[in-house]
């Protein structure tokens, strides 16, 4: 009983020790051959859909998700002088709508938002100590989190020149004696070689492995 007892925990001792090896040996791997993060999420343009005149909203057919062209009318603005429509600014699909018929609204005042959905790109924020690696035209693997068990595919497409903090309006400023490092994020441009199928949108969080090699 003793001597199986003590096979036992022997065989869990060897197959901690395996499984531990075998992690270790997969994380340097990892290190040595991509750059990831998942401090990462599509975006795209938002195309703002604006009201053309004072007064009442009309006829107003933009509704989310829907797709629609370059000039399609997509509502009238009834005024006290004249009435007026409000063309679609661009093609893509209305991925916010702000207005109801019958509202009142004023020149310039966004009512909706189309994005050119076949224009998609990820923005990955990298940090600087990792930026070197990072090179243009490289592969990137991508997991989407709306899509787990769906691998996609992209190539870096370009590398800001400004962090993060920079670009949030947070310098790196200190006026006191006492200099607190922190560490920038460099953002990184990936352009996307396809949808896989996938409903992708603006803001949907990704994690991305970029190749070193």
């Amino acid at each position: 009983m003793a001597n199986a007892r003590t096979v036992s925990i022997t065989t869990i001792i060897v197959v901690a020790v395996i499984a531990a090896i075998a992690g270790g040996g997969w994380y340097i791997y990892e290190q040595q051959n991509y750059v990831t993060t998942d401090n990462a999420a599509i975006q795209s343009t938002l195309i703002p859909i604006t009201a053309t005149a004072d007064g009442t909203l009309t006829n107003w057919l933009a509704s989310t998700g829907s797709k629609v062209q370059k000039g399609s009318v997509l509502g009238q603005v009834n005024g006290l002088l004249n009435n007026t429509t409000i063309p679609a600014p661009a093609t893509g699909t209305i991925v916010q709508n702000n207005a109801v018929d019958n509202e009142v609204v004023v020149p310039g005042e966004p009512i909706g938002y189309i994005v050119n959905l076949n224009n998609l790109q990820i923005v990955a924020n990298i940090n600087e100590g990792d930026i070197s690696n990072v090179v243009v035209g490289k592969t990137v693997d991508i997991t989407v989190d709306a899509y787990p068990g769906t691998q996609f595919t992209g190539t870096v497409s370009q590398i800001g020149s400004a962090s993060t903090m920079i670009t949030e309006g947070l310098p790196n400023t200190s006026l006191s004696s006492n200099f607190q490092k922190t560490t920038q994020r460099i953002p990184v441009y990936i352009a996307l070689d396809g949808t896989e199928g996938k409903q992708l949108m603006p803001g949907m969080s990704v994690e991305v492995s970029i190749h070193r090699n």
